[in-house]
């Protein structure tokens, strides 16, 4: 079920023609505090590219001027806390962001989104808003009756219901807003199978690139229609396929003559393939070198510019912070006030330590730490990498003799960078500085055999005799 504020992510047309969107407001605090203004390359990917940065000032004012292409859902952020917001052309929008009163030890996963009010009366947002409040009530009220009904006579009450709220609100991209996300209500009803709503909403239709609900209900229809037994397609051959053929063609010629003939759509079927070879990237037994080979095919050869950006975005995703790709620069001071930064650390394998500096967890893996660099036997590198103060880490390690980098993190954009979603996080760094892993266990969980294993990785590819 969704959210009212923090909604799916939209990206803004490549071909139309540009113009400004201002938004101003106050992030409800005396100081200063990074603000961003974030779009996505494609609504698909859901890639997050920032178009605009400033910062608020003492009084915690701030303005933010940028330019769009059409109606698009952003994401406006204040330091490291997100939300959404809809903005159109010549967008000029007043805000009051809402002061967060929830717990500071909350996990990113635990926090609610960025709050804020409307100050100046801005259409768009105000029925997106309104509509998103019908919806969730209704949905909440009406859950068991909609899953377990032999009809859609429910869903089709409320979309008339919805057609007079906003009888007088003539606004193209707001009528499939709701349309799309209404649609969405036939799946849980299970009336109509996914082949169903393909063809009622998708087939030989117009591609609403820049309709968020459009791609949500796209994605939720088609994540998983060639492992289904709807498709038609045979997993065999699928599997073979994808993991001993590197031509593109093999594969496109393989979806569309699966049950749902997709050969009369052209635009449709190659989407359906973006989106499913993304999923299958981190589905087991399928070649993700090949995978990634066929989505730069797309990106070179598609006749849909919209096509070739999505693939773009998908190849940047899906390989940021796998093993062997670059991990963000840093250059963070340690407790004695000298500067390190990732080529310092080259030469041996580093075990990146991401902590909070009042968190009592991370704390308490410290020495966990220190008898893995033990085990090691210097082959290790440990390096702890703290928001916040870092004198209960320093002091703790001091008192017990245990020695490593303790980096201040001063850059909040280097959180996000790694993706931190909790403390602590653990990542590896291969002696080149490259990553290994970014999704290390936890120390007490595992980790020993774990890392051994992409230490002979590392030198089964590196030293091969």
């Amino acid at each position: 079920m969704k959210k009212l504020i923090l909604l799916p992510l939209l990206i803004s047309s490549l071909f139309s023609f540009s113009q400004s969107v201002e938004i101003s407001g106050n992030i409800g605090e005396k100081k200063s505090k990074l603000v961003r203004l974030i779009t996505l390359g494609d609504q698909f990917s859901m890639l997050e590219k920032t178009i605009a940065t400033t910062k608020s000032d003492e009084s915690g004012n701030f303005s933010l001027k940028t330019k769009i292409q059409s109606t698009q859902m952003s994401i406006l952020a204040v330091d490291l806390k997100k939300g959404d917001i809809f903005l159109h052309n010549n967008s000029r929008l007043e805000l009051e962001i809402i002061k967060d009163s929830s717990s500071q030890q909350q996990s990113i996963y635990e926090q609610v989104p960025l709050q804020y009010n409307i100050i100046n009366d801005e259409e768009l947002n105000t029925n997106i808003r309104e509509f998103n409040v019908l919806y969730n009530s209704f949905l909440l009220r009406n859950f068991n009756r909609i899953s377990r009904s032999r009809s859609n006579t429910i869903i089709n009450n409320f979309e008339l219901e919805m057609d007079t709220v906003f009888e007088n609100y003539e606004n193209e991209f707001f009528k499939n807003y709701r349309k799309y996300r209404i649609g969405a209500l036939e799946l849980i009803s299970r009336r109509k199978t996914e082949l169903m709503l393909m063809g009622d909403y998708f087939l030989n239709k117009d591609i609403l690139y820049n309709n968020i609900e459009y791609a949500s209900l796209f994605k939720e229809v088609f994540n998983n229609y060639i492992l289904s037994g709807n498709s038609g397609i045979n997993l065999t051959d699928l599997r073979e396929t994808i993991n001993y053929s590197t031509d593109y063609k093999k594969f496109d010629d393989l979806i569309s003559d699966g049950n749902f003939k997709l050969s009369s759509d052209t635009r449709l079927r190659e989407l359906i393939e973006i989106v499913s070879l993304a999923k299958l990237y981190n589905t087991r037994d399928f070649n993700r070198a090949n995978i990634i080979k066929y989505l730069r095919q797309i990106e070179r050869n598609s006749k849909f510019q919209e096509h070739r950006n999505i693939a773009s975005n998908y190849i940047e995703k899906l390989q940021y912070l796998i093993w062997g790709s670059q991990p963000p620069l840093f250059s963070l001071k340690n407790t004695e006030g000298q500067e390190v930064n990732n080529a310092q650390l080259q030469g041996d394998f580093v075990l990146l330590a991401f902590m909070k500096g009042d968190s009592k967890l991370c704390i308490s893996h410290i020495t966990y730490l220190d008898e893995i660099r033990q085990k090691f036997n210097n082959k290790l590198k440990i390096v702890s990498l703290v928001e916040g103060n870092t004198n209960l880490i320093s002091n703790y390690m001091y008192e017990r003799d245990y020695e490593w980098h303790v980096l201040e993190i001063d850059d909040i954009l280097l959180i996000e960078d790694f993706g931190i979603k909790v403390y602590p996080t653990y990542m590896l760094l291969n002696p080149d500085g490259s990553m290994a892993s970014s999704a290390t266990p936890m120390p007490d969980e595992n980790i020993l055999p774990y890392i051994n294993s992409l230490m002979k990785k590392w030198n089964k590819i590196n030293n091969p005799n």
